[in-house]
């Protein structure tokens, strides 16, 4: 069973209750299980759960395999990087003990989190679910999401290796270290990235955390 508890806390990704997904509701295994001293910190959208492959084959498992590590897997489908920002931020309210490295594959700048009634979370709002807001709010949210990725490059305590599947905007200045989550092959929902796309994304991954 969720525990809703900690949903006050993280805005949350899998289904409840589902075997793949912790009871925080994520798609990693339970934070109590993770070994503290030795984790790598990963956060996004669907690319980062790891929508349409399984757990084992996420770039974020393979990554932290080839480490020798465990994984945090914060990846929220639909998330935006307003729920980027907030799960890293919870996460080092309540855990004081520090990654190895921090891996944020960034959505789309459009997408938002709202309060839906009758759910305990701030739920993740896809760019599709309101075409009038997004027409006059899309300065503002390009705005955040250009703050939040500096901001969040600042101050946490730990580099961030960041990731991208698309842009986060057309206008939005991306450095050369980006790592793109390129879309080699299809995964089972035949609309996210599969597992060889997944296969080279931690390949980029790994070698730039051993550089």
């Amino acid at each position: 069973m969720r525990d809703t508890s900690t949903q006050k806390d993280f805005i949350t990704a899998g289904p409840d209750p589902h075997p793949e997904y912790n009871t925080h509701g994520f798609r990693c295994k339970e934070f109590a299980d993770i070994d503290m001293d030795n984790y790598i910190l990963f956060s996004g959208s669907s690319h980062t759960e790891g929508v349409g492959v399984n757990p084992d084959q996420t770039f974020g498992h393979i990554v932290s395999a080839a480490m020798k590590c465990d994984q945090v897997n914060l990846g929220v489908g639909g998330g935006g990087i307003d729920t980027v920002e907030h799960n890293l931020f919870m996460w080092f309210l309540k855990y004081d003990k520090h990654p190895k490295a921090i891996v944020v594959e960034w959505p789309d700048y459009s997408r938002y989190i709202r309060d839906i009634y009758g759910q305990t979370n701030l739920c993740p709002a896809g760019m599709w679910s309101d075409s009038e807001f997004i027409t006059y709010a899309t300065d503002a949210l390009y705005i955040k999401g250009e703050m939040v990725y500096r901001q969040l490059h600042k101050i946490l305590p730990v580099p961030i290796i960041d990731v991208m599947y698309y842009k986060m905007t057309n206008n939005f200045y991306v450095d050369s270290h980006v790592i793109w989550h390129s879309e080699v092959d299809k995964g089972t929902d035949n609309s996210h990235a599969g597992p060889k796309t997944h296969l080279n994304t931690a390949e980029n991954i790994h070698n730039a955390l051993i550089r």
